[in-house]
């Protein structure tokens, strides 16, 4: 008598949960966040930071080795945590020579089949480190699929947190596709 009733009980709570699980996720855009937090989301993951803990915010862009150009927007805070917010080009793919630019792009292709059929996604959107060289402690890294995106972050969160200073609406911005 009770296995019955619990089991109609279960089905009728679990027909009232998948609707909050196949609801669309937000947008991207500017949205409304958490009161006195910066919050901005990608494809990789979110970061999230009080703003009265942000004590700098900066866009620069710079070479590697002379083969590697870099755009980044870095997110200092007081409590040690840092974001960094990057998009990496090969220095040729700015430049005329077309050839050079098309075999980088299908040596991409490659790479992101291979990764993508061992479950590892999309090579451009992984961070990647050498150690012991390019260790980032208490840093989180998105690396960004656009260019442009860097510069979006950057006068998001130097709004909300300069200009702003927590006041306004549009705290959180998310950029899954960038």
């Amino acid at each position: 008598m009770k296995t019955p009733f619990l089991l109609s009980l279960f089905v009728a709570a679990l027909s009232l949960a998948v609707p909050a699980f196949s609801q669309t996720p937000t947008p991207d855009g500017e949205q409304p966040g958490p009161k006195g937090f910066w919050e901005v989301v990608t494809a990789g993951g979110r970061f999230v930071v009080r703003l009265d803990h942000i004590s700098s915010v900066s866009e620069h862009e710079y070479l590697i080795d002379g083969a590697v150009r870099v755009y980044e927007c870095t997110v200092d805070t007081t409590g040690g945590q840092t974001g960094r917010f990057y998009y990496i080009e090969p220095v040729t793919d700015s430049s005329s020579i077309t050839t050079g630019s098309a075999t980088i792009n299908r040596l991409k292709d490659i790479a992101n089949q291979a990764t993508t059929k061992v479950g590892m996604g999309n090579l451009d959107a992984l961070v990647t480190k050498h150690y012991p060289d390019t260790t980032h402690a208490k840093t989180t890294e998105f690396r960004l699929q656009n260019k442009e995106t860097v510069s979006r972050i950057y006068d998001h969160a130097r709004r909300v947190w300069a200009e702003e200073r927590g006041n306004g609406e549009q705290n959180q911005l998310i950029i899954r596709g960038g």
